[in-house]
């Protein structure tokens, strides 16, 4: 999650506010992952706050609002999100977005890991 605060943007177009891009296949490999792709890049969140624009701006422009990633398992479902498909990304606009991040501290961390976790 990176987390913003009074960021300013100038001519900005609303689907050149962003790209978020979709694990690549070639990450699915069983050292790495197991049976399908590291999912890093469908779990990003950038949160934004009291941000102002000026000059172009997305019709969507506000003071608040997340971006998450184009993640099928999860974006779709949140009524206050609307899809942008040149961002590969979606616009939410929800007082309460996180992110649940697990760290192991067992000492092959780096060799093993549990994925997908289902909440």
């Amino acid at each position: 999650m990176v987390e913003f605060y009074d960021t300013k943007f100038v001519d900005v177009e609303a689907d050149a506010l962003a790209y978020l891009m979709s694990p690549p296949s070639k990450w699915a490999n069983i050292k790495d992952c197991g049976a399908f792709p590291c999912t890093a890049p469908l779990n990003v969140l950038f949160t934004f706050e009291d941000t102002t624009f000026s000059g172009s701006k997305p019709r969507w422009a506000t003071k608040d609002f997340q971006i998450i990633a184009n993640n099928s398992g999860f974006a779709p479902y949140i009524e206050s999100c609307e899809a942008s498909e040149d961002m590969n990304a979606y616009v939410c606009f929800e007082e309460k977005l996180g992110v649940l991040l697990f760290e192991s501290e067992d000492d092959d961390k780096f060799d093993r890991s549990l994925q997908p976790i289902y909440v």
